[in-house]
């Protein structure tokens, strides 16, 4: 008779709580910083409300006869965004091939190209849309172009991300039989990331129709330019009917695309035959193909212009002979109490958000409510949020505070409500309600389900979401100043119109630099939550 082995139970060992203490406390700090460096103060939002509702209600009620006027420079928003990014894709993915390890094994490959890649991303789509206004001319020339490295900048980040998450099995046998490199990619990774990349790539283009609409305020075409004509000639009637005209063509593309994204990720719902499924393959090509089309023969593209040579010779010139003096000047405004400034406006909007946004992710989860129309609406509210640019944002609370960073930071702090609400709202969804269901059963209230059985499981995702849009957020920061919204943007913009190029580069390596730093940190930090 053999003996039993009683086993020892394991003890497990609790992170130590001196590290979890020590960044709550990095973190006030940096929030007290920010707090005082961009002069965030209760009061002053109090005091300026009623200059916020003064401007609100000079929009409303929208110029509804105007819409009449707005369909053109929308449909060449649409053409923009679409060549921008099925040409930006065309570049993204073999650029993601070479940056995935699991592909390209030499460092002096990947290496570079994950440079490259995020030197492109680093810098904001409406420098871009400035820069290439000033190269090629004011219109949708200059859009279309930065909306190719804006698709380029975040698709090839999110392809290479997902080819190296890819399973390994095919791979290795296929390496084990002599498969060349082509061959590799063409049976071994495209069927595995095919479905994910087309995905990102639907995402892109949701994203890019919201960056494309506010493009013009720099001269770069669509729906932007009529916005800042409006703008300009405070027709704020007029531009509030633009929001919502925008407003309701994104919804719609988000609808598009949502059901399309859930297609592609997790298969159709009912089963389909297999001529059905390439009946709509072929039918969803053919669409892609005329949209294309469509924008290609509509959009009005011109060519380089006289000057283009000159004022590429001159810009590059002075971009590679930047200004260091301006790094920092004991008794002014300089780089790096610009770039203090700008961390700080996207830190505390990054914090507002953070915690504004939670009751409305719950809301717009459609496993927290029994009755769809409950969440429908909380969707609803957090893409409306969204879909206001944080430019218009900033302008109703410049009327509050004045143009200083402070009204970038509500600014940030708004738009970004809607950004993280969707993103902690689809956390919620994907969580599992075994936990949650099990307490049901036992009579615990809806407090208790919630401390228990929700918030543990979705608390790595909402940290690791924060960490994401606070990446995004320091390079929307870093424009607000065209409008008075404080942060580096405004003296990159006086330095733009001046064509001051060596101030350009210098204020250029500080962005990037800056981006760079805050991409490593955060990237390396969500690693170790999720």
């Amino acid at each position: 008779m053999s003996a039993t082995t009683v086993k020892k139970p394991t003890t497990v060992n609790k992170p130590p709580r001196t590290k979890f203490y020590l960044i709550i406390v990095i973190m006030v700090l940096f929030l007290i910083g920010s707090i005082y460096q961009t002069d965030a103060t209760l009061s002053k939002l109090v005091t300026g409300t009623p200059e916020i509702l003064k401007f609100i209600g000079e929009m409303f009620p929208p110029d509804w006869l105007f819409f009449a006027d707005i369909w053109k420079p929308m449909a060449q928003t649409l053409q923009m965004s679409i060549i921008g990014t099925v040409v930006g894709a065309l570049f993204a993915y073999p650029m993601a091939l070479l940056a995935a390890r699991n592909v390209t094994t030499s460092p002096w490959l990947y290496y570079p190209a994950r440079f490259i890649m995020n030197l492109i991303r680093t810098i904001p789509d409406l420098l871009y849309a400035a820069l290439f206004a000033v190269l090629v001319g004011f219109g949708p020339t200059a859009g279309t172009l930065a909306l190719i490295f804006f698709t380029f900048g975040i698709l090839s980040k999110l392809s290479y991300e997902s080819t190296e998450a890819i399973d390994p099995g095919p791979l290795e046998a296929m390496t084990a039989v002599g498969a060349n490199k082509l061959k590799l990619i063409r049976f071994g990774v495209l069927p595995q990331v095919a479905p994910t990349y087309l995905a990102h790539l639907l995402y892109t283009f949701e994203v890019s129709i919201r960056a494309s609409a506010i493009l013009g305020l720099v001269g770069a075409g669509g729906i932007g330019l009529l916005l800042k004509n409006t703008l300009d000639l405070f027709r704020y009637d007029q531009s509030c009917a633009i929001v919502i005209y925008t407003l309701l063509v994104v919804v719609i593309i988000d609808l598009v695309s949502t059901r399309f994204r859930s297609y592609l990720l997790k298969g159709s719902a009912k089963p389909m035959s297999e001529t059905r499924a390439r009946t709509y393959k072929i039918v969803g090509w053919l669409a892609l193909i005329a949209l294309f089309v469509w924008s290609l023969t509509g959009l009005e593209l011109t060519g380089f212009q006289p000057t283009t040579w000159i004022l590429t010779k001159a810009m590059f010139t002075g971009l590679f002979h930047p200004d260091w003096a301006y790094v920092y000047i004991p008794e002014g405004e300089d780089l790096l109490r610009s770039l203090l400034e700008t961390l700080s406006i996207s830190y505390l909007g990054n914090f507002v958000s953070a915690i504004v946004c939670l009751p409305f992710a719950f809301w717009a989860a459609a496993n927290m409510s029994r009755f769809r129309a409950v969440s429908g609406t909380g969707k609803l509210f957090l893409s409306v949020v969204r879909t206001i640019p944080e430019i218009i944002m900033a302008l109703i609370f410049i009327k509050a505070v004045g143009p200083n960073a402070y009204a970038g930071v509500m600014a940030l702090g708004l738009h970004s409500v809607g950004m993280l609400g969707k993103l902690y709202a689809e956390a919620i969804e994907n969580m599992d309600m075994g936990p949650s269901e099990a307490m049901t059963a036992v009579g615990a209230n809806i407090w208790q389900r919630m401390a228990y059985a929700v918030i543990p499981q979705v608390i790595p995702d909402f940290i690791s979401y924060t960490l994401y849009r606070f990446e995004i957020n320091v390079r929307s920061a870093t424009l607000l100043g065209i409008i008075g919204a404080g942060g580096i943007g405004t003296p990159l913009i006086f330095a733009l119109n001046a064509r001051q190029w060596p101030r350009v580069g210098i204020i250029l390596i500080g962005i990037i630099v800056t981006v760079s730093i805050i991409d490593y940190i955060s990237g390396t930090l969500r690693k170790r939550i999720v």
